[in-house]
């Protein structure tokens, strides 16, 4: 496609792509229903807790299920957001959610190390964290 117009104005382009950057965080930090947090913390503790079923086959259809409902729940309040692949803007929620992923990992190598004992602190460590990046992300949507 040709351009009729003159080469752009630098200030005009910069000021352009600070309007996309704007437009991007506040996408990013737009507040989410109160009722996703809970519910967010305690799928990633029950997900966390399926190191403690005995059959291996039963507990991985419960990560899967699990699993599914976690991101299907997600997808579904991010799609009323109107922002359904949104990551949040706040480094520190997403530190602590990444801090949860990693219990609820362990929580799933638990058995196979031999030490079922550590798979309920893992679960709480998930959903404590979780929920302490809730708060953050809370506070800092709602200004």
């Amino acid at each position: 496609m040709e351009t009729i117009e003159a080469q752009p104005d630098p200030r005009d382009a910069a000021s352009g792509l600070d309007a996309v950057a704007d437009a991007q965080r506040a996408v990013r930090s737009r507040p989410w229903p109160l009722w996703l947090y809970p519910s967010n913390a305690l799928l990633l503790g029950a997900l966390a807790l399926a190191g403690i079923i005995d059959s291996s086959m039963i507990a991985a259809l419960v990560v899967v299920a699990l699993g599914g409902t976690f991101s299907a729940l997600n997808y579904w309040a991010g799609r009323r957001m109107g922002t359904p692949f949104a990551i949040p803007a706040s480094r520190a929620f997403r530190s602590l959610v990444a801090v949860s992923a990693v219990f609820v990992i362990l929580s799933l190598f638990t058995r196979e190390a031999g030490l079922e004992w550590a798979t309920v602190p893992c679960a709480a460590g998930a959903t404590l964290s979780y929920g302490l990046g809730s708060v953050v992300h809370y506070r800092s949507t709602r200004r």
